[in-house]
């Protein structure tokens, strides 16, 4: 059975909007002591990075706007370079490159 993309680009919308609730309200300090929120910010990212992963090759080509590697690659290193994650980059990731995907998933799952 074929995987449905647009599916997937749903759950993927899904999961950027429960990345930026972590980070909603939240500083930089105040995430640093926050282990249960760290661990659960790794794990939506390690998801989507799994996400990013299942779309077919002609479904990524067509939406070059997202950046697949990088988020599969940020998965990557969440699972295999778990003692090497710095914190700054996750939390980048988390509150500075999730507006730009939201908007682009928000436009690929309403087309």
């Amino acid at each position: 059975m074929a995987r449905d993309d647009r599916l997937t680009a749903g759950q993927m919308l899904d999961l950027v909007v429960r990345i930026r609730a972590i980070v909603r309200g939240q500083t930089r300090e105040s995430f640093e002591t926050d282990e249960v929120r760290q661990l659960a910010l790794l794990h939506l990212i390690q998801i989507l990075g799994e996400a990013a992963s299942r779309p077919s090759a002609a479904f990524r080509e067509g939406h070059p706007e997202l950046p697949w590697t990088q988020m599969i690659a940020m998965r990557n290193r969440i699972v295999h370079g778990y003692d090497h994650v710095d914190p700054d980059i996750v939390w980048r990731v988390a509150t500075d490159d999730t507006e730009a995907l939201l908007a682009a998933l928000e436009r690929i799952v309403s087309a």
